[in-house]
């Protein structure tokens, strides 16, 4: 049996999540070992892609932004 987390699920593609620190950044891949992602000013992506590993205290930090 694998003890792999299924990180897939734990974030949602193409989602918004907000971090403590007020930036916001929209999940574009999401794999056992990181999350990548654009940090989004304004409505738009900015800087180059961030990878976080998605167990992290920082991923545990991120919350989806909902409308």
């Amino acid at each position: 049996m694998h003890n792999n987390i299924m990180v897939q699920h734990l974030f949602k593609l193409n989602s918004l999540y907000r971090a403590p620190d007020g930036r916001v950044f929209k999940i574009v891949l999401s794999e056992v070992y990181n999350l990548r992602c654009f940090e989004i000013l304004d409505g738009n992506m900015v800087g180059g892609m961030i990878k976080i590993h998605p167990t992290s205290d920082f991923a545990k930090t991120l919350v989806e932004v909902t409308k």
